[in-house]
């Protein structure tokens, strides 16, 4: 029978008595199936500009983007489009902050699935504004809390570039 040995390992335990928090965490990519092959549809692109605030407290722009990908797996969308269906579900969004560039989409139609793929996907833990209950007779409260996940990339390869590396 062959020995079983527990190497070191990354994960953290958590004790009452310790306080973590959960967003420097990151999440193991294996744990979730995202995609090798991703496509994104043209109008599947959003693009945010990144603002933050000054020394008065004011919101100003800082010159770069967000881009938020609306992905899909491209071996289902092949077999979709393939089958004659257009029922695609839903998309996985893939965050990529701080670009100095927005992509050019001019080349593509629209309702065209654009080939994509990520540089540095992590998976970690998502803070969204939420209204909790907080006691027998009292009103619901609003409270930032962990209760999604986030995807984020460091960077992407879209179109055609990204079709030439895969053959």
């Amino acid at each position: 029978m062959e020995k079983l040995i527990l190497k070191s390992s990354t994960l953290h335990n958590l004790n009452d008595s310790e306080s973590i928090e959960l967003g420097d965490l990151f999440f193991d990519i294996c744990q979730f199936k995202v995609p090798v092959a991703m496509v994104v549809p043209k109008e599947g692109i959003n693009v945010k500009l990144e603002k933050a605030k000054n020394l008065n407290g004011e919101l100003v722009e800082t010159g770069k983007y967000t881009l938020l990908f609306k992905v899909y797996d491209r071996n289902f969308i092949e077999l979709v489009l393939q089958n004659g269906s257009t029922e695609i579900g839903n998309p996985i969004t893939v965050v990529v902050e701080g670009q100095t560039n927005i992509p050019n989409l001019d080349n593509f139609e629209e309702g065209e699935f654009i080939p994509i793929s990520f540089k540095g996907l992590k998976i970690k833990p998502k803070k969204i504004y939420k209204k909790v209950f907080v006691g027998q007779g009292k009103s619901m409260v609003d409270a930032w809390l962990y209760d999604a996940i986030k995807i984020e990339a460091d960077n992407y390869i879209i179109g055609k570039a990204n079709e030439s590396k895969e053959k």
